[in-house]
């Protein structure tokens, strides 16, 4: 791409933007369909409600701590949302939303102050897991791009370290995950300064990050007793990077940076990335999620998914623990392309950006469209339980049924989950999921009168089975199985 040319065009970032914006209202998610979204909600509510005990305010998962329940989820994160319950909770998803917009705009000022064309923020627009994760309530778009603002103050030729210490410590408050990035990021760029630069940075980060520092500290307190102890270390996840899968997982996350973004492997490079900050950050965190025991994805799975749609429902979510990486990623890569296309000739550069936005409105659309088909798929499901389970009804559910009991249908107080192999108990509902054609256990549904949902869509299907104990309420009018 010619760079004189392309600087006297700025259309495409506009365009870019507003096609993002009015597809994602367009296909504005019908629900979650997570199990770590349902948990997010529950401790979105409780905040809406006054307390930081899910438990308090309802069904909730979490750790029991001296009679409470806590959750594992961020408190901040959870407490931007908690204002949309006074209206409607689905406002929550316009908060991953809102923080991809602000790191679009983050991208294009840090792009045009490494004097590169402001139009390689298109790398930004093509990061397929990051769009996918906007149309959740989850905390990876917004910790990343937060972790994102952060950096790019630092690797300035002025940096403002004090304001990128508050950044950088808000995303690690906003997401767990963040903190080892974040924090060799930090120290490589730290030890990259000459001794009386370091010392003065180093102040400036601390004093920064200090209240981010005392927020978590006091959470802690609050709910396990110790300013230095959190739910995440007692639930032990720290054991789980036992390396099982590093192999797979290590090819799909390198594979992965290859595309999203588009020459992302850029990021490795001190010379493409303006020192080893950013490589060395990248590479920790692109180990430690090949060495943690889960990724996203691998267990989507429908009757009618062809191979080809069910590599991208696994591939695209699969992206989530490298986001703050393909963030970064973005401006070492548009360095690189940026160095091969300022010899190319203009029509190159002119057909070049409506193929961009073509791509991405095409793309993005397709996306929304498949994963909204799901979602909506999951809302019938949570429309059912709450139109035919009475409030305040015992109800056993099995596993895959325990996420759809977020708060938005406040009747499950007396939910408990359920194995095919336990007896649920005389008086209780039981709802049973599995894919079209199966049936529960039998002694899920003796001596009760059952009701079936078919539920269909072009990505996920299921059968819902729910049946009430003799001598409640009859179901409403409608097909029983």
């Amino acid at each position: 791409m010619n760079r004189a040319g392309a600087m006297q065009r700025r259309w495409l970032f506009h365009c870019l933007l507003i096609s993002f914006c009015a597809i994602y209202i367009v296909y504005y998610p019908a629900t979650y369909s997570i199990l770590d979204e349902c948990n997010t909600l529950q401790l979105s509510y409780s905040l809406s409600q006054g307390t930081i005990f899910p438990d308090h305010a309802g069904p909730g998962a979490g750790l029991w701590i001296d009679g409470h329940r806590v959750s594992k989820f961020s408190i901040v994160h959870t407490a931007m949302m908690a204002p949309a319950w006074k209206l409607n909770w689905r406002l929550s998803f316009l908060l991953a939303a809102a923080f991809f917009v602000l790191g679009a705009f983050v991208i294009r000022a840090w792009l045009e102050r490494e004097r590169l064309n402001g139009d390689w923020s298109a790398l930004y627009f093509f990061l397929a897991g990051t769009l996918y994760y906007t149309q959740t309530v989850m905390a990876a778009v917004p910790s990343a791009v937060t972790g994102l603002f952060g950096l790019s103050l630092l690797m300035r030729e002025s940096p403002r370290a004090m304001l990128a210490g508050f950044m950088l410590g808000a995303s690690v408050l906003l997401h767990p995950w963040m903190m080892p990035f974040v924090a060799v990021a930090s120290a490589v760029w730290l030890l990259e300064r000459s001794s009386v630069d370091m010392a003065q940075n180093l102040r400036r980060l601390l004093a920064g990050a200090l209240l981010p520092i005392l927020m978590m500290g006091i959470y802690n307190f609050e709910t396990t007793g110790s300013p230095f102890r959190n739910v995440y270390t007692m639930l032990g996840h720290q054991r789980s990077f036992t390396g099982l899968h590093f192999t797979s997982y290590f090819m799909f996350y390198v594979a992965s940076l290859a595309i999203f973004p588009l020459a992302g492997w850029a990021v490795f490079s001190p010379r493409l990335a303006g020192g080893w900050a950013l490589p060395i950050a990248s590479a920790t965190a692109l180990i430690l999620a090949a060495l943690y025991y889960y990724r996203d994805g691998l267990n989507i799975s429908s009757a009618q998914v062809g191979s080809v749609k069910a590599l991208l429902a696994g591939a695209i979510p699969g992206q989530r623990f490298i986001i703050p990486i393909s963030m970064v990623a973005c401006i070492p890569a548009a360095r690189l392309l940026d160095s091969f296309s300022v010899s190319a000739p203009d029509w190159i550069a002119n057909w070049a950006r409506p193929f961009a936005l073509a791509g991405f409105v095409s793309g993005f659309a397709l996306l929304s469209a498949a994963h909204q088909s799901y979602l909506r798929a999951h809302a019938a499901v949570q429309a059912a339980l709450c139109q035919t389970v009475p409030a305040n009804a015992p109800v056993t559910v099995s596993d895959e049924l325990l996420k759809e009991m977020g708060p938005d249908c406040k009747v499950y107080e007396r939910v408990v989950g359920g194995t095919d192999g336990q007896t649920p108990a005389a008086n209780a509902y039981v709802a049973w999921l599995g894919t079209p054609g199966e049936r529960p256990p039998a002694r899920w549904i003796e001596k009760r009168e059952a009701k079936t949902f078919q539920l269909r869509s072009w990505i996920w299907n299921r059968d819902l089975w729910i049946a009430r104990p003799l001598g409640a309420a009859a179901f409403a009018s409608g097909d029983s199985g």
